[in-house]
């Protein structure tokens, strides 16, 4: 087999900036890519239940895993008895595995290099190769009822509304490093220099959205869903909480999480990690995303 394949693992974010990092190579070298959206865990949702189909492209293309590609790509594990893993060594030449990423990309490997010599496959949630703003608007159009949902959100912003993105239940670096009094801190800030301010909250916690309600008040706009990965619906609303998000004036973020950078990258649109001690940077090759223009680490 010939043919450069990318599987995407991860959530939304983590799928949407490797998909975009592919695309960016493809488009600068001439590499063919073949990047597959498969379902697992946490990713609950078809490509195709949330984004527009790809006009045909002879060197990339984007869908989802079709048929047998499901059993062949799915991910390892005791259950399939592994036997995805053995069939993957059957059919390609050379293999990279998401956790050998973080190292490769800090050794600066060839990717380019690599994929050029054909029959490779890459399964990854991380960022390999920069990308631009205008590859991820290319690749990833919203269905038309997923934009309704957005128009309906975005109809109560005030003429100053900022983001908020605060990951807690399955994220334990945005639990340590991002705690609840950052986010009402930079509230409070803003509040006493727009009178006119909401606040859209995206949140996987419903205890933050009351903590939040009862500080704020009739300023908090947020999903009425409560927050899960496990079917199309909820993946769908979180890429409605990320393009509302998105247009917002400001965003502000919690460390170590993709989401909130996408749509910042989505809206152009400036956006702050909100980390104590600033022990981090957004892992994000978005050459766009300028970290002197858009993006900053609030050291607290």
């Amino acid at each position: 087999m010939k043919e450069n394949t990318i599987v995407l693992e991860g959530g939304l974010g983590n799928r949407m900036r490797v998909a975009a990092a592919a695309y960016a190579l493809a488009q600068r070298t001439g590499v063919r890519m073949r990047v597959l959206w498969t379902p697992q865990w946490g990713m609950r949702c078809r490509f195709d239940e949330l984004f527009e189909d790809l006009p045909q492209d002879s060197s990339f293309t984007l869908r989802d895993a079709r048929g047998f590609e499901q059993f062949l790509f799915a991910r390892p594990t005791w259950k399939n008895l592994y036997l995805p893993r053995l069939l993957q060594k059957m059919c390609y030449r050379q293999i990279i595995y998401a956790p050998r990423i973080w190292y490769l990309n800090k050794e600066k490997f060839d990717y380019e290099g690599w994929f050029r010599q054909g029959g490779t496959l890459m399964t990854s949630y991380r960022d390999f190769f920069p990308w631009m703003i205008a590859d991820l608007l290319q690749l990833f159009r919203p269905k038309a009822e997923v934009l309704q949902l957005v128009h309906s959100r975005t109809a109560a912003f005030s003429p100053y509304t900022i983001g908020l993105h605060i990951r807690r239940t399955d994220h334990q670096q945005a639990i340590d490093e991002s705690p609840l009094d950052l986010f009402t801190s930079v509230v409070d800030r803003e509040l006493q220099q727009h009178s006119d301010l909401r606040i859209y909250l995206a949140t996987d916690d419903e205890t933050t959205k009351t903590a939040f309600f009862d500080r704020y008040g009739d300023r908090i706009l947020t999903s009425p869903a409560v927050a899960t990965r496990d079917n199309a619906r909820g993946i769908r609303e979180a890429l409605v909480e990320m393009l509302t998000l998105s247009r917002t004036q400001h965003i502000y973020g919690s460390a170590g999480s993709t989401f909130s950078p996408i749509a910042a990258c989505l809206g152009n649109t400036p956006i702050t990690i909100l980390q104590r001690d600033g022990k981090g940077s957004i892992d994000l090759q978005c050459q766009d995303l300028s970290a002197s223009r858009h993006t900053d680490i609030l050291q607290c």
